[in-house]
């Protein structure tokens, strides 16, 4: 008889997935009277996957666990590798020889490492960058239009004097996509300022006044929101800045927008 197949029991099928009503659950009883083993919930989840990456995933699992060790008369919780590391410290300092051999070679190592790193990545920043700013520069010459690499070389800051190298700007197709959807903002922003300034500069009547400068103040919040957020090679001057009671300031609108954020907030929150 097939597995699926049912059979009839005091009145009513059985088979697969319809066991005899003795030996189904009763209703309002747990299947699992006992519950779930004690420290399960909190168990590490481990993808053993191939190799050698399981005894790798348990080993990560350990170095990160957090324990607790007393510093005087606290008690502190660090991760075990932390922990390990403060007592091969505590024990150097106490003139222990091995220890300090052991921390003074980790240290080194991770120093040779952490240098050859910022060495390789200076390098491979510089010939990036030149490489993209020679092409850009000969497609502008013969009147092409220039190609957009992401990050753009304008926008890798190097220091030479310790191998420095910083992003200003964008370094996905996304984060680019933004990147000009904020400045096209930007520049819409000015051009309505310029056009409410001199609305405001021509109105007599005092009502047509003060609508003109609020909807020059929006637009000139509006701009220099945007000027904060964007990349220090991206930034601008407005023109027609208004100085009136009321009218936002470079460089301060974004952290005045938060504050005035977390002020709501706050009031929200006691309501």
């Amino acid at each position: 008889m097939a597995r699926d197949d049912p059979i009839e029991s005091k009145g009513y099928l059985v088979g697969y997935r319809k066991p005899p009503a003795e030996h189904r659950f009763e209703k309002g009883r747990s299947g699992n009277p006992k519950g779930r083993p004690r420290g399960a919930k909190g168990r590490p989840k481990v993808n053993t996957g191939y190799g050698l990456k399981g005894a790798e995933e348990f080993l990560r699992v350990e170095a990160y666990r957090p324990v607790a060790i007393r510093e005087g008369e606290k008690v502190i919780e660090l991760p075990a590798i932390q922990a390990v590391f403060r007592a091969m410290g505590v024990s150097a300092m106490k003139g222990n020889r091995f220890a300090q051999r052991t921390l003074a070679d980790l240290v080194t190592k991770m120093e040779e490492e952490d240098h050859r790193a910022r060495m390789e990545l200076f390098g491979n920043a510089v010939e990036y960058k030149h490489s993209w700013s020679q092409e850009i520069e000969r497609h502008e010459k013969a009147g092409l239009e220039p190609p957009r690499p992401i990050p753009h070389p304008d926008d890798i800051v190097l220091d030479p004097s310790n191998g420095g190298v910083r992003f200003e700007g964008p370094q996905t197709r996304e984060q680019r996509d933004r990147l000009e959807e904020a400045l096209a903002r930007r520049a819409q922003a000015q051009e309505d300022v310029n056009y409410f300034a001199e609305k405001y500069r021509r109105a007599r009547d005092p009502a047509m006044q003060a609508r003109w400068l609020d909807e020059w103040h929006w637009e000139q919040r509006m701009f220099d929101i945007l000027n904060d957020i964007v990349p220090t090679r991206y930034k601008t001057k407005l023109e027609n800045r208004s100085y009136r009671e009321g009218a936002s300031r470079a460089g301060k609108a974004l952290e005045e927008l938060r504050r005035k954020r977390k002020l709501r907030d706050e009031l929200i929150e006691r309501a």
